[in-house]
This record gives structure tokens, sequence and C-alpha cells, in this order.
């Protein structure tokens, strides 16, 4: 096997021109909206979309403020209700209802932990731990997307607030905020339109139509709310590239579930193996991988009658992938080894693919390693990849250092070629990626563009050649 590609490869900072923004800056970068959201977060606007706090509480009966519990929070904020010290206060036999509903319950639940392990603690900790945003508890973005075909940037907060962008404005042209979502993981646009949104976040999906009527400032509610038939929250999507079928996945959930939106009918893929954790549809429409909480990931057939073919990692489970533009490739890292894996989708030959035409392939080595004369380091287990529209070059981001490595790809029919290019660093040694994306590209001669979220809260653009 031919040496990998490594990170020691790459020339360090001070032997480049300059890796930094301003060197990269082009024209067409002055219409880009200047964000910054943490200064966003804590100005009055976005705090405006809380509600509550300026009611005057009011008197109500036992009965009556435990069915209201109900309905405005659910049936373990109810049940909560039921066992509080107002309540006992008021009704005793209430209270000792409810504890006996929660021991009944709580025997329910550790019966269920022994069969299905699975399902324990959904918490917001778990579910960092398999989602592509580095520090998602505490970072201020959570996770960004463009639209598909128009210059619109979604980008969620940390307070549970989507806010988009569009040309020449720095302030957000739209705010989506609702109470059915909190926790927000995901985010992605519906293919061949230009208005309609899905957020997945603890509740399930909220799917919203941003259009010129939606004020800044007003009340709006989803035009459609989707829970997961278990009541888990979606921890990550994908559209089809018709924009007619919605993958989820869950990590308390083995299946993963097609979503038709416009009927409203669901069809969940059904395996025996643990949660699914991470999903990616195949620019094509051919394939969906479907990585899990385990060792376990998994290629759908989307053609061919949902069939899937299984392959497992050496230890952890598949923290991030990628497709090729062009969806004969998959990249793939795992959480245990900073080693950067291919999947093949295509047959060099007229018959059927031999072995080694499906096997995993290791292409790169990023394990960490000195970047500059000050031993700053670079590499080590990865947080996510990202791949340019045109397939010429795929970003890398890590979970503990603080620099961008950025490679070099060439693909060809039956082959792909990797090789280190520079690194990308923030304003100060501090500063490190949160999440990274690409703008779809809206014509022809235009330039891939990556945006990044850095960990102080700034939003910057680098075009690549």
């Amino acid at each position: 096997m031919a040496a990998l590609s490594n990170l020691k490869q790459c020339p360090p900072f001070s032997t480049l021109a300059d890796p930094s923004f301003d060197a990269n800056h082009i024209p067409e970068l002055d219409s880009y909206p200047r964000i910054h959201v943490k200064g966003e977060l804590h100005n009055s606007s976005a705090q405006r979309f809380y509600g509550g706090q300026g009611f005057v509480p009011v008197h109500e009966g036992v009965l009556k403020r435990i069915i209201r519990t109900f309905f405005e929070g659910g049936f373990w904020d109810s049940l909560a209700e039921t066992r509080s010290e107002k309540t006992r206060e008021q009704a005793p036999w209430l209270g000792k209802t409810g504890d006996y509903i929660s021991q009944l319950l709580g025997i329910a639940t550790t019966l269920k932990l022994k069969v299905f392990p699975h399902t324990q603690d959904l918490s917001a900790e778990r579910i960092a731990q398999y989602v592509e945003t580095r520090d998602w508890i505490d970072s201020d973005v959570r996770f960004m997307a463009w639209n598909c075909h128009v210059f619109k940037l979604a980008i969620a907060g940390i307070d549970d607030v989507v806010r988009i962008y569009t040309r020449n404005t720095d302030a957000a042209t739209t705010v989506l905020k609702s109470t059915t979502q909190t926790q927000i993981t995901c985010i992605a646009w519906r293919p061949l339109s230009a208005t309609e949104i899905v957020i997945g976040c603890r509740q399930g999906l909220c799917f919203w139509v941003v259009d010129n009527t939606m004020i800044l400032g007003r009340t709006n509610s989803p035009s459609q709310f989707f829970k997961h038939p278990a009541n888990l929250p979606i921890t990550s999507m994908q559209w089809n590239k018709l924009g007619n079928l919605l993958a989820t996945a869950s990590i308390g959930d083995r299946s993963i579930i097609i979503w038709q939106p416009d009927s409203g009918l669901m069809e969940p893929l059904k395996r025996l193996g643990p949660p699914g954790s991470l999903l990616k549809w195949s620019p094509g429409n051919d394939w969906l991988f479907a990585g899990t909480v385990n060792r376990v990931f998994r290629v759908w057939n989307c053609h061919n009658h949902w069939t899937t073919e299984r392959w497992t990692c050496g230890n952890g489970h598949v923290q991030t992938a990628c497709w090729s533009p062009c969806g004969r490739f998959l990249l793939f890292v795992s959480t245990t080894e900073p080693i950067l894996y291919r999947l093949q989708f295509v047959q060099q030959t007229l018959l059927k693919p031999t072995k080694d035409e499906n096997e995993v392939l290791p292409i790169a080595d990023l394990n960490a390693c000195s970047a500059d004369e000050n031993r700053s380091l670079i590499g080590g287990p990865v947080q996510q990849l990202a791949w340019d529209p045109r397939g010429n070059y795929l970003v890398v981001t890590f979970k503990s250092t603080n620099h961008i490595a950025v490679f070099r790809t060439f693909i060809t029919k039956y082959d792909l070629q990797i090789s280190p290019a520079y690194y990308l660093s923030g304003e100060i040694a501090a500063e490190h990626p949160i999440f990274v994306c690409f703008q779809p590209l809206y014509k022809e001669d235009q330039r891939s563009i990556v945006t990044i979220a850095w960990s102080s809260g700034r939003i910057q653009y680098y075009a690549f050649d």
C-alpha cells in the first residue's frame, strides 16, 4: 500500500505567503453579511422572542393547573406539577397519586433499559457526542446551512433561534423561534425551493416557510411540526435530491425514518443493530449513508427496495462523513483513530464489483503534528469533513486543535487522490472552528466558498481558487 497523505507534508505557516483571510479577499465577498452571533444573542431583538415573563400570574385550581401544564409541557411536566409542594398542600391525595405513578414508571424504565440499553440518557451531553458541531452544548453556533438556490444563510444559535441572512445586510432578515424548537441539532433547506426550511431539534421536526411576509420581531409558527414516533430528539437529517423525501435519525432509535412531508407519511428503515447518529445522502440520490452510535455503519441503496450493505469501524463510531460531488466516493473518519477512510461506489469492470472495489481504504493520516515554529498543533481526532462543490478541496476540522486543514482532491472516474495543501487559522491562537459548510454554486463561474463559524461567534468566508 502506498504511503498515506499526512499533515506533516503540509507546509508550515512560515513558508506560506499569508494563510489569513485578508489575503483571500475577493470583491464578491463584500456583499456577504458580516455576522457576529455572540452580539446578536445578547441584543434586545433576540430577547423579545422569549415569552411569558411579562404576564401576570393568575390563581387557578389544582386540576386546572395540572391540565394546563400537560398541554403546555407534556406528560412529564404535568407529573412533576402533580408531585410539587404546592399541589401537596392543596390536594395531598393528588401528590400521593403522582408518587405511585412515578414509582411504576421508574420500574418500567428500569426494565426497558435492561432490554434496550441504547435508549438511556438522551441528554444534551449525549447528543453532543454525536453531532458534527464542536462544543455543541456551549457554542454560540449550533448549525449552519445555505439555501441550495438563492443567497440565504441559516444559522442556529444556542438560544434556539434560527436567524436567516441575505446579501448586503449585516442583521438577520428573518428570525425563526418557537416553543416547539429547542436544542437544535440540524437544519436543512428543501431542494428545489427558495423558501422552505426544516429544523431538527429535541421535540422533532419544525417546517417553516420563509417569505417576505415574515416580519422580524413578530411571533410566527412553523407551517408543520412532526414528532418522532417515539418522541425522541432528531440528531441528523438529510433531504434527497428531489426534495420529496427527508431522512432522519435519532440516537435513541434503531430505525432510519424516511418522511414524505407533503403527504405526512413516513417509512422506517429497520435493521437490527445500534441506533443511527449521522445521515448523508449522496448527490445523485443513489445511496444513503447512515452512521450509528456504535462501530456499525450502513449504506442504503435507494433504488433497490432500500437494500443495505453493512460495514464496521475498528472501534468507536463514525464521527463525520461526506460524499464527493460526483457521488462515487464517500470519505469518513471514526472517533477513535485520526485516519481518513474512503469507500468507492463505482464498478471498474462490466462484471460484478470485486472485493477490493468495495473495500474501506485509508487515504490520509490525520494524527496531530506541529504546524509552525511555535509548535502549535494541528490534527488529531476529527470533528467535521466538508468537500467543496467542485470536488477540488476537502476541509477538515478537529476536536482538540484549533487550525483547519485543507486538502486538494483529484477525482477521476475510478480513483481519488488527496494531498495536503495548507492550514487556515482564526484571528487569535485560542479561536477554534465550531462548524463549517460550503455555499452551493449558484452560477458556473462562482468560486467555492466555505463558511466558518468560530468559537468567538464570528462567521467568516474563505474563497478557494
